[in-house]
């Protein structure tokens, strides 16, 4: 049931009904039961933990892959090439979810046997939340870094001091094991913000906060319609940003053999090129040590002074766990125009949303 409306234009849905609903959707356009409930627990997992970017926000522009040939929702995960510590998968254009998380499985069993790992995938659907992945490691005991390249049909951020758009958002992620508590996981995009955090914005009908965009021009612009009219996404931290982002096309796209959005010929397709390396502590250090030590440094860091008197320093990945505890019990905020959109897609599909 809806938890009730605050302001016009947000619903607070409960996440068991919003997971039921997604995979109906998926399912009454052919996709296996197993695999709707994955894709719907991943668009709602990243609601739950504040990334409505790579939420539900996403579902009718699966549907729209699908029927459109980007997504296969019937393809699996293939290895081409393998050797003890490394592996390179196709992943057919399937759901991008399932290929990541198929791939990260088989390299942690790797590092588990040969200290470190590392794969390339490619050929592969949006994968969602890129923190995800090395969480799996971490959770392991394991460190991970995720780099991934691509998204769409066409390049959405431009390089620092640029006003044409070159590459993708291009995330960067990674997970630190920690001793009696969840890992630390770092999940950002080099843009200066995720694209689909401007649909979710605009679907609220609100402005962009200042630096996030110019225009289809190279001008300065909060409004969230000029992203879509041509538009651009700046890089996060200037020419920081800039330099890793090309550090993700190199690795995620042109390691991998997924190619390039920049390079016309280089093999790209729509969908995302992910590079995966997993580490055994243990080559290193005996685990529990690491974890033990990686706590006591998040306890110095907890105890720093807050510059605002009831404030406080939260470790990466804290604030997910605070919005998760909060949403779980209050229900998922979806925009009004998101959650419209769901419901059209359903009462086409004939899916019942009660």
């Amino acid at each position: 049931m809806y938890k009730g409306m605050r302001g016009e234009t947000v619903l607070f849905i409960e996440a068991p009904r919003l997971c039921r609903t997604v995979s109906s959707i998926f399912q009454a356009v052919g996709v296996a039961g197993a695999v709707s409930d994955v894709i719907a627990d991943s668009l709602v997992d990243a609601n739950l933990e504040g990334h409505d970017s790579h939420g539900v926000v996403r579902v009718v522009e699966y549907l729209d892959k699908i029927s459109g040939g980007e997504i296969n929702p019937l393809a699996e995960p293939e290895i081409v090439s393998e050797t003890p510590t490394t592996m390179r998968v196709d992943g057919n254009q399937g759901f991008g979810q399932l290929v990541a998380a198929w791939t990260m499985e088989r390299l942690i069993n790797k590092a588990d046997a040969h200290k470190l790992a590392m794969g390339g995938i490619f050929h592969c659907g949006h994968v969602g939340r890129a923190g995800t992945y090395p969480t799996m490691a971490a959770i392991r005991g394991m460190v991970s870094l995720v780099f991934v390249s691509g998204g769409g049909s066409k390049p959405r951020v431009t390089p620092f001091g640029g006003r044409r758009p070159v590459f993708g958002t291009n995330p960067i992620a990674a997970a630190v094991p920690v001793a009696d508590g969840a890992p630390i996981v770092l999940d950002f995009s080099t843009s200066v913000v995720a694209s689909g955090k401007i649909r979710h914005i605009l679907d609220k009908g609100e402005k962009l906060p200042s630096g996030w965009i110019l225009d289809q021009d190279g001008n300065p612009s909060r409004r969230a319609q000029d992203y879509y009219d041509g538009g651009m996404l700046l890089p996060a931290a200037a020419h920081k940003g800039y330099a890793l982002g090309l550090l993700v096309e190199v690795l995620g796209g042109l390691l991998t053999g997924a190619g390039s959005l920049a390079l016309p010929d280089s093999g790209y397709e729509v969908g995302n090129g992910m590079f995966i390396i997993v580490l055994n502590v243990n080559a290193f250090r005996a685990p529990e040590t690491l974890a033990t030590q990686v706590k006591e440094l998040c306890n110095v860091i907890k105890a720093t002074p807050a510059l605002e008197e009831d404030g406080q320093v939260l470790l990466p990945g804290e604030p997910e766990h605070q919005i998760r505890k909060e949403r779980s019990a209050e229900g998922i905020p979806v925009p009004v125009k998101t959650w419209s959109a769901i419901e059209a897609a359903a009462k086409k599909l004939g899916v019942d949303m009660s």
